[in-house]
Order: structure tokens, then C-alpha cells, then sequence
């Protein structure tokens, strides 16, 4: 089947479109066989309007359902060859898996597609891999967190992207209802297979399709479009605050603290939002829970010198001089004595920092080190002398045109925060001219073929 031009449903998105990423970029769709996968893989692959670039499928056989899932298989293999798609197909044992490794079947399961996925990602160079999500799922999703209690980021629902290993995740067909999916494989004379483990009201999220969404629809029967429109409301409103908690992790210390009487004066929405992600980036990826951020709350409120509380993932959250702090299994970092040395050609001790800077005229005469990094600067921007000192309050460099606080660079950057109180400025009369590992003023750099002519290499290394 070539790729015509089908009448797309006007909820669907584009893959490209929900990511930025180029027309002409492949997809790789999740393909079930069931009719939401099955139109979905429809609209991207038959349609040169949703996908502009090469379009791939990928099914799993679970072995959960015997000859059932390979029946399924099957109709996968003859459906993407009617679409000339390449499809790529796992077998695995899923309940021996799950059993192997203490898990749910469903939990086992995801990690087993995902583990597919990624390696298809990887292989064949795909950014994109596209779901079948739709609007009926999102409605099952924020039920189903509501009855297990959640703030607003529960009832925002399914999220149309979220990156994953070697890309993104992206659910084109997430504004669509269910009823419309069927409408659209009728028209375009779509078969598809049916799972029947979809009926067993045993599983949660079977219940709630076949129970409460009927029940609900008999109050309202637009329900399912009325739960997207309050996903999109509330993403609104997640991400609004968000940003502001972002202004208020701008004002935090570079040794991951928050000053507890601005932290507990801050509207909770926003206070939490600052504490998750101070936590997040601590813990090197990890999320808390209401419990843990109720308990640091009261951390706080009691604002009891070295009181402290055991979070996961091996961080401490305590508190010290009227300030929250969160540490992950090393001692909190404390600025060194302020310093300033005068630079000087050879080695240049900055024993405050436990380090040496050593300046030669080219990157021959300098013997580079684990932890270590040259700066090649040009000697004519060079104003005044040159020399080396601790990071100040309100430091700024001027790069790509803008005057950027060292602070908030150093945070964008991820320097590891027991690093950031080691990094010397280097400076001349008119401010800093570069941060080792960091940056190097406008204009002060030299390009890689100018290293042997006017070059102050600087190499920074710890002890």
C-alpha cells in the first residue's frame, strides 16, 4: 500500500510536530494489533500528511495467551506487509521473566517492550517512537491515580511525549476517544485483532474501562473529551508552576539548601515543586513521595539545629543554621578561604582550592593530568594582569553576548556540587576571563589552529 493522502482525524499530531524533531525523521510504532495500534500505524504509515519520514513497526509476543498471541502476531506480520513496513517482532516468555525477577506480569511486560524498543532505537538510529495512547486511556489513567490519591500532576493523565532512552515517547492519537479510533478503522475498512485478557475485570484498569467509564458516560456522555480538555488545563497550570519554582531554585546556595522561613512562607505548590526537584537532581533522577515531602515540611517547621530525616536513595534531608539541606551520602561542601593569586608563567599553587594552574605558551610545555583542562586564551584581550581567585557573590561572564551569572551557569551545566566551590575564576582588570570546565569569555578564546601562536594555556588541576 503507498502512502496516499487518507482523511486524518483532526485530533491527530504528527510525531514531528510533538517534538520538534524534522518531518523527514522515522518513527517507530508500537504495534499490539488491536484497533488502536492498528490505526495509528494506519495514519503514519498510509498517510505522507502524518509522517514524512520512514515509517517502522514493532510487536511483542508476550507468550502470555498461547495460540491467541500468535495468532496476533501473525495478523501483525501480514498487516505491516500490506503497508511495506519493516516490522521487527520479540517472542518473550514473559510469566517465566516476571517469575525469574520477583515481578508483576505487567510490570515485567513493560520493561520487556521497552527493552525491545530501545534496542530498535538504537540499531536503526529512531528518535521517535510513537504509542497508541488515546483519550479513553488517559480518562482510565487519571481515575485510576485519583483513587490512589494524587496532586495535579496524577490528574494531568498520560503525557502526550516524555523522553526515554534514545529519544522520545510520543502518543499521537491521545485527543482521540475510542468510538473515534473504531470510526476510523471502519471507514478505511481496517481489520484488527481483540486481546481477550481486555475483558478480565481482575486487572484494575479492565475494571475501570468496563464498570466505571459506562457508569460515568451515563452521567455525561462526553466524559472522555471533557477528562482531555482538563488534561490540557491542568499541564497548563503544572507548567506555570513549575516555573515559578524554578525562580525559586534560582535563589538557592550552591550546596543544595533552601532557607527554611522562605521555603515554609512559599505557597506549597510552589515550595513542593522546589523540594522535588532539589531532590531530583541530589538523588541523581529520583521522585518523592507525599509522605517524604510532608516530612520535610515539618523538618523545616521544627527547625531544629543538626535535626535530620532518611529520604531514598541514600539522601539525608537536615537542617543547619535555619537552612534545609539535602545530601546524598557525602559531607555537605563549604566554601574554602577566600584567595586570589597572581598568575605568573609556570606553576601557580592555589593551595585554598587544593589545586595548581599552570601557565605555558602552548600546549607542549604543559603535562596534562587526570581532572585537568587547558584554556587557550589570546594574550592581546588580556587586560592587565592576570590571576586567579574564589567565585564572589553576583559573579557574571560575558558569553554568546549575554552577561550570565556564573551561578546559574554552573547549575545548568551540572558541575557537581562539591566541585563548584573548587572552580578558580580565572580573571584580568575587566572581570573573568574563564571558569575551567565551563566557559571562556567573548572574544578571549583561540580557535584550535591558533594554539601555537599567541595561546596562554592554562591547565587546572586537582591534587
Amino acid at each position: 500500500m503507498s502512502r496516499t493522502e487518507y482523511s486524518l482525524p483532526r485530533e491527530f499530531i504528527s510525531p514531528a510536530t510533538l517534538t520538534g524533531e524534522a518531518e523527514s525523521s522515522p518513527v517507530l510504532v508500537a504495534f499490539s494489533g488491536g484497533s488502536d495500534s492498528t490505526a495509528l500505524l494506519h495514519m503514519c504509515a498510509a498517510n505522507a500528511k502524518a509522517c514524512g519520514g520512514k515509517v517502522y513497526a514493532a510487536h511483542i509476543n508476550h507468550m502470555i495467551r498461547g495460540e491467541e498471541a500468535d495468532r496476533d502476531e501473525q495478523f501483525c506480520l501480514e498487516f505491516a506487509k500490506k503497508l511495506n513496513v519493516e516490522i521487527f517482532v520479540c517472542r518473550k516468555d514473559v510469566p517465566k521473566y516476571a517469575k525469574e525477577h520477583s515481578l508483576s506480569i505487567e510490570t515485567a511486560a513493560r520493561l520487556v517492550r521497552y527493552e525491545f524498543f530501545d534496542s530498535i532505537m538504537k540499531e536503526h538510529g529512531i528518535r521517535l517512537l510513537a504509542t497508541a495512547h488515546n483519550a479513553n486511556d488517559n480518562l482510565e489513567t487519571q481515575i485510576f491515580n485519583l483513587a490512589r490519591g494524587c496532586g495535579i500532576e496524577g490528574m494531568c493523565g498520560i503525557p502526550v511525549s516524555r523522553s526515554c532512552r534514545y529519544g522520545t515517547v510520543v502518543r499521537p492519537i491521545l485527543r482521540m476517544s475510542k468510538d473515534l479510533i473504531l470510526e476510523y478503522c471502519s471507514s478505511n475498512d481496517l481489520c484488527f485483532v481483540t486481546d481477550s485478557t481486555n475483558t478480565d475485570t481482575e486487572y484494575t484498569r479492565n475494571m475501570i474501562r468496563a464498570e466505571i467509564i459506562p457508569a460515568l458516560k451515563r452521567i455525561n456522555s462526553g466524559v472522555v473529551e471533557n477528562s482531555a480538555r482538563l488534561s490540557c488545563s491542568l499541564k497548563q497550570d503544572a507548567l506555570c508552576l513549575d516555573s515559578m519554582a524554578e525562580w525559586f531554585l534560582d535563589e538557592m546556595n550552591d550546596d543544595a539548601s533552601f532557607e527554611c522561613e522562605k521555603l515554609l512562607s512559599s505557597p506549597p505548590s510552589i515550595a513542593n515543586r522546589a523540594i522535588m526537584a532539589l531532590y531530583k537532581h541530589v538523588s541523581e533522577g529520583g521522585t518523592l513521595e507525599h509522605i517524604h515531602i510532608s516530612s520535610i515540611r515539618e523538618l523545616c517547621r521544627s527547625c531544629v539545629a543538626h535535626s535530620s530525616i532518611d529520604l531514598p536513595l541514600d539522601v539525608k534531608a537536615k537542617i543547619e543554621s535555619g537552612r534545609l539541606y539535602l545530601e546524598k551520602g557525602v559531607e555537605k561542601a563549604t566554601p574554602p578561604d577566600e584567595f586570589c593569586v597572581k598568575l605568573g608563567e609556570g606553576v601557580n599553587d592555589a593551595s585554598a582550592i587544593n589545586a595548581q594552574i599552570i601557565i605555558g605558551n602552548s600546549q607542549n610545555t604543559i603535562n596534562i593530568y587526570k581532572k585537568s583542562t587547558l584554556l587557550y586564551l589570546d594574550f592581546d584581550k588580556i587586560s592587565g594582569d592576570l590571576y586567579a581567585r574564589n567565585r564572589l557573590a553576583g559573579d557574571k561572564i560575558r558569553i554568546r553576548g549575554i552577561n550570565k551569572s556564573v551561578k546559574k551557569l554552573l547549575c545548568d551545566m551540572k558541575i557537581p556540587l562539591d566541585m563548584r566551590y573548587r572552580l578558580p575564576m580565572i580573571c584580568d582588570d575587566k572581570g573573568i576571563v574563564a571558569i575551567p570546565f565551563v566557559a571562556t569569555r567573548d572574544g578571549a578564546g583561540l580557535k584550535a589552529n591558533e594554539h601555537e601562536k599567541t595561546a596562554v594555556c592554562i591547565k587546572f588541576g586537582l591534587l
